[in-house]
C-alpha cells in the first residue's frame, strides 16, 4: 500500500505581514521538498478562538501605530510568565470545543507554529489529544524573542541567530531542541537575480540611475510620504539632475500609493503596491530605508542591500535594530530630514561607506534558510 501523504498545520496570525509570509515560505519549501504533503495555514487567533479574543487581532496595525507606548507594555508584562501563561489559559479555557476541532478535523502529523502566542494556547491541546504530533516553533523574530516563543513542550525550535539561541538557553531549553539556520524567507531569494538593468527596468526605473527603496512593512505603516518627501529634495542637485530615484512600497496603503503618484517630484518617485518579486526589487536597489521588521532585513541581507532603519515596533522590533547596526549593514536614523541626508551622503561621496555596509548585509544572509529549515523537520519525522 501507497504511504498516506502527511498532513501538516502551521500556525499564524495576521498581526503584521511577517508571520503569513513566513508561513507561506514554508509552505512551498515544505510542498517542494515532500511533493505529496497536505499543508494548511491557519489564523489561530482570528478563526479558532472565541470572541471577543478573536477581534484583537484586527486592532494590532492601530495599537503599534496610534498607541506604541502601549503596546511596547503589553509586550513586556506578557512576557512574565505568570501573566503570559495566566492570559493564554484563559483563552484556552474559552476556546477549547474551537481548538480541539481544529486538531480532529486536520489530524496533523505535524504543527509548526510562526507566533509566539499560538504556542501555549495549543501545545497543550494537542498533548491531550494527539500526544504523539510532533509540535515545533519557528521563531520569525530576529532578536527580540518574546519568552512565549519558548514553550517547553516544542519538540524543536528554529532560531534565526546565535544570540537567540543563547536566550533560549538562558530560558532552560535544552540545546539539543534548538536550531539555528536563519529566518524563513521566499524561495525567490535562493535563486540568482536577473541583470540590475533588467530589474529596474520591469518595475518602471531608469536602468542607469541608483535607486533608494523606501518601505514600511505589510501596512505601509510609518512616516513614508515625508521621508519621501526628504529624501527627493536631497537627492535632487541644484542643476535639476538627479542623483538617484525612488522606489516606493506602500504595500495595501492605496490612498498613499494615491498620493505619491499624483504629485509632482524632482526625481523619479515610482510608488508600488504589494510587490510579488522581492528579490528583483532589492537586487535593483543600492540602500533601502525600512523599520526593522525582521522579513525585510533578512531578505535585504540576502541581496547585500545597506539599510537605513527609521523605526521599530517597541518590544519584538527594538532588538532588530542592534542586529543590523552592531553588524555594521546599516545605520539607525528616525527623522527624515537627517535620513535622507544620510541615504545621499552614502550614494555620493560616502560610497566606500555604503560597499563596506553592503558587504556586511551580505554577511547577515542565509539565503538557504527556509530550505534547511523544512529540511531538518522533515529528518526529524517518521517516514511516511
Amino acid at each position: 500500500m501507497a504511504a498516506l501523504p502527511r498532513n501538516i498545520l502551521i500556525l499564524m496570525s495576521r498581526t503584521g505581514g511577517g508571520h503569513l509570509a513566513s508561513a507561506r515560505a514554508l509552505e512551498a519549501e515544505f510542498l517542494r521538498q515532500d511533493p505529496q504533503a497536505r499543508v494548511t495555514i491557519v489564523d489561530l487567533l482570528t478563526d479558532h478562538i472565541s470572541f471577543p479574543f478573536s477581534r484583537l487581532p484586527r486592532t494590532y496595525d492601530t495599537l503599534v501605530n496610534r498607541a506604541p507606548r502601549l503596546w511596547q507594555a503589553m509586550w513586556k508584562v506578557t512576557a512574565r510568565r505568570a501573566v503570559g501563561g495566566s492570559s493564554s489559559a484563559l483563552v484556552r479555557y474559552m476556546s477549547q470545543s474551537k481548538l480541539e476541532r481544529l486538531i480532529r478535523d486536520c489530524k496533523p502529523d505535524l504543527v509548526v507554529s510562526v507566533h509566539p502566542l499560538v504556542n501555549d494556547l495549543m501545545i497543550p491541546v494537542l498533548a491531550r489529544l494527539a500526544p504523539a504530533t510532533r509540535y515545533v516553533t519557528v521563531v520569525t523574530d530576529l532578536g527580540g524573542i518574546h519568552p512565549l516563543w519558548l514553550h517547553p513542550g516544542n519538540a524543536a525550535i528554529y532560531l534565526p541567530t546565535a544570540k537567540a539561541v543563547a536566550v533560549a538557553l538562558a530560558r532552560g531549553l535544552p540545546q539539543h531542541r534548538l536550531h539555528t539556520h536563519g529566518l524563513p524567507i521566499r524561495a525567490e531569494f535562493a535563486l540568482a537575480p536577473p541583470a540590475r538593468a533588467d530589474a529596474r527596468l520591469s518595475f518602471g526605473l531608469d536602468p542607469a540611475l541608483p535607486v533608494v527603496l523606501v518601505m514600511g512593512g505589510g501596512g505601509g505603516i510609518g512616516p513614508i510620504e515625508a521621508i519621501v518627501e526628504a529624501m527627493a529634495a536631497a537627492l535632487a542637485t541644484t542643476g535639476g539632475r538627479a542623483t538617484a530615484q525612488i522606489a516606493v512600497i506602500t504595500a495595501k496603503n492605496d490612498r498613499l500609493r494615491a498620493r505619491l503618484a499624483g504629485r509632482s517630484w524632482p526625481v523619479l518617485v515610482v510608488p508600488l503596491g504589494f510587490v510579488d518579486r522581492m528579490s528583483d526589487l532589492m537586487h535593483a536597489s543600492d540602500l533601502l530605508v525600512t523599520k526593522a521588521g525582521p522579513g525585510s532585513i533578512a531578505e535585504a541581507s540576502v541581496r547585500g542591500l545597506p539599510m537605513l532603519i527609521y523605526g521599530f515596533i517597541p518590544g519584538q522590533e527594538a532588538a532588530n535594530v542592534d542586529h543590523v547596526v552592531e553588524a555594521g549593514a546599516g545605520l539607525f536614523e528616525p527623522d527624515p530630514k537627517a535620513l535622507a541626508g544620510q541615504a545621499a551622503a552614502l550614494l555620493g561621496s560616502d560610497g566606500q561607506r555604503l560597499a563596506g555596509m553592503a558587504a556586511k548585509a551580505r554577511g547577515l544572509g542565509r539565503d538557504q534558510a527556509t530550505r534547511d529549515i523544512v529540511a531538518s523537520i522533515l529528518a526529524d519525522l517518521p517516514k511516511a
